[in-house]
């Protein structure tokens, strides 16, 4: 097992950018010598995990991921549902919509919407989404177990913008409150002059598999629109849970009655 997560603590590395590195530079951001690095790196090539670009000899992802993607979306189209069920929260707010679902440290966008007017909030799908910085993630620790929100507040926790919140202590008392909630909204946390609304969406044993959320410029938020997308957002929400067969939590569900 420790072969594993070695090799999974060098995979987290690969980034949109930073899609290559080099073994030296590999071995010195993992904390790893470069014999052991190499010796993972091969067995991963092996099965087409990993691959060298053979002009720089610097390693990248490989396209082992894309089967085991496609297997995992034949199996559990949770892609599918989640792109039908934002292009119905983007056309009923008028504003950016996104879904994502956990990943080891953040949250991955699995879909995305933006709408077609002036000013809107872009997203790319290819960044994780911090879950101690975003609306998704603060709403998808606090329908988990405590062992992972303190997980998440163990590690380095970066700041995006001059707002963003960094203090374990302060971000408890906030997952806490958008459990009680149902839903959570997010100010210049992990964009500037950004507002994010997001709900969990659930498993069959009530714990949150992913998130849904809209994004909108700041200028627009009102007490109002927020009022308006909170509702639409766990009725989405609902959507996806009950298309996964899972349970929605009474807190996400007393927002749409």
């Amino acid at each position: 097992m420790k072969t594993v997560d070695k090799a999974m603590h060098l995979l987290s590395y690969f980034t949109p950018s930073q899609p290559e590195i080099g073994l030296s530079e590999l071995a010195r951001l993992a904390q790893m010598d470069k014999a052991t690095t190499r010796r993972i790196l091969v067995s991963l090539g092996n099965h087409h995990f990993i691959e060298q670009n053979q002009i720089t000899k610097s390693y990248r992802l490989g396209s082992g991921f894309l089967h085991l993607a496609r297997i995992r979306e034949a199996t559990t189209p949770i892609t599918a549902i989640a792109t039908q069920t934002v292009d119905w929260l983007c056309e009923t707010t008028n504003e950016t919509a996104h879904a994502s679902v956990a990943g080891p440290n953040a949250l991955i966008t699995v879909a995305h919407k933006e709408p077609i007017r002036g000013t809107v909030v872009m997203i790319d799908p290819t960044e994780p989404l911090p879950f101690h910085a975003t609306a998704s993630g603060i709403i998808f620790l606090a329908f988990n177990d405590n062992s992972l929100i303190e997980k998440a507040l163990a590690n380095q926790l970066n700041r995006f913008t001059d707002q963003t919140e960094t203090d374990p202590e302060v971000l408890r008392q906030r997952v806490s409150q958008a459990k009680n909630d149902g839903y959570y909204l997010n100010e210049h946390g992990f964009e500037s002059d950004v507002a994010g609304i997001a709900a969990p969406y659930f498993n069959a044993d009530g714990t949150a598999a992913g998130a849904i959320a809209v994004a909108m410029p700041i200028s627009r938020k009102t007490e109002e629109l927020v009022n308006k997308t909170k509702r639409h957002v766990a009725a989405a929400s609902a959507r996806i849970t009950t298309a996964i067969g899972g349970i929605v939590h009474p807190n996400v569900q007393k927002l749409i009655t």
